[in-house]
């Protein structure tokens, strides 16, 4: 590479005061940024951040002429706001453009951001999730009249919930750190659903009205990929003691803290199985670098699967993700290297044949 050239380009969004802070929920501060830049050059790397899609575009344009080993990896911190395809935006630009990217591809981060997808994803591999039905605006079945008999062990379609199936809990169907949720989406009865309903619903557009789990939350990181392995972390139980909420909700997953804490004292088997069914989730949709994986226990103890984010924060002062690493793998600047080195050999399989062989041909004028 031209020594003048970056090696790693931070495509990053960082909270803006000038934006909705509901928008910019997931987006790193400006010091967690600046520290991942740090710790990628004490690894040799030569680091530029980029905040701006045209800045990025720019930069592509710029070194698309270098050959494609020696073009730099994007690192994927783009969490975008309003869209389904957020976090797939710079994955998909990557790919088209032929450039290295952490993080996994778009197929895996746009599944892994619809909830319903996911759990979807989750019942066809096996492992367990609470039941759920989908709610959209102006899009609801009546089931007043319902039968009380019906099975409801798995996915109704979009509808209300039933009497007898309170308490629900009521998620954004596309938003990650919990944006949307708050102690008021846990559910009880007809009457607070009626207030939720009048009061919250015009927020999202789409959500997930699943069965309450009233148990534990768990959260665990695996990094890996196809080519280069898969590892989970130990299993983290998030403790709210020193949150305002009793739920895990937009509150306390803030960027500008971190008031939950993670205690790793799951059993042996639960943990087991926890890990055991993540890898297996990332290894059938081939996730790419890291991945978080949120648990919570149903009434029994018993772990079901709740989300995943494929975009986890990664901020050295605030994210769950490099916690777990930490605690079972090596030190921040091991994970640094890690996802540079997940990103370079993903760079080598055949998803980024199409921009590595189409290439512009120069001629005197257009071919007819």
């Amino acid at each position: 590479m031209n020594s003048d050239s970056p090696s790693v380009l931070i495509v990053a969004d960082i909270q803006n005061p000038g934006l909705d802070p509901k928008d910019t929920q997931e987006w790193e501060d400006q010091n967690s940024v600046q520290e991942i830049k740090r710790y990628l050059e004490e690894l040799g790397e030569r680091v530029e951040i980029i905040e701006f899609p045209s800045k990025l575009l720019q930069k592509l344009s710029n070194y698309s002429d270098l050959e494609p080993q020696n073009r730099p990896v994007l690192f994927h911190l783009v969490e975008g706001f309003r869209s389904r395809n957020r976090e797939a935006l710079l994955p998909g630009v990557a790919e088209y453009s032929g450039f290295p990217h952490t993080g996994s591809d778009a197929y895996a981060q746009t599944l892994s951001l619809d909830k319903h997808l996911s759990k979807l994803f989750c019942m066809s591999a096996g492992v367990p999730t609470s039941p759920w039905t989908i709610w959209e605006k102006n899009s609801v079945e009546d089931t007043t009249n319902s039968p009380q008999n019906a099975d409801s062990s798995i996915f109704k379609g979009t509808r209300l919930p039933l009497e007898f199936e309170f308490p629900v809990f009521f998620k954004p169907r596309f938003e990650g750190s919990s944006l949307g949720v708050g102690e008021e989406n846990l559910i009880g009865d007809s009457v607070a659903l009626d207030q939720f309903l009048q009061s919250k619903f015009k927020e999202y557009s789409s959500w997930i009205c699943e069965s309450y789990l009233p148990g534990e939350e768990w959260t665990l990181a695996i990094i890996g990929s196809p080519t280069y392995g898969y590892k989970a972390s130990k299993v983290a139980r998030i403790g709210l003691e020193n949150s305002t909420e009793k739920i895990y909700g937009e509150i306390t997953k803030t960027k500008l803290s971190m008031p939950e804490k993670l205690y790793f004292d799951l059993d042996k088997e639960r943990s087991d199985f926890v890990q055991k069914s993540s890898l297996e989730l990332c290894k059938l949709l081939k996730t790419s670098g890291a991945v978080r994986l949120d648990w919570k226990a149903d009434a029994g103890g018993k772990p079901m699967f709740i989300e995943w984010n494929l975009t986890p924060g990664l901020s050295s002062f605030y994210s769950a993700f490099p916690i777990c690493y930490s605690e079972s793998f090596g030190t921040y600047s091991d994970l640094m290297k890690e996802l540079l080195e997940i990103a370079r050999e993903e760079f080598l399989t055949e998803r980024f044949l199409y921009s590595k062989l189409k290439k512009e041909k120069q001629t005197s004028g257009i071919e007819g």
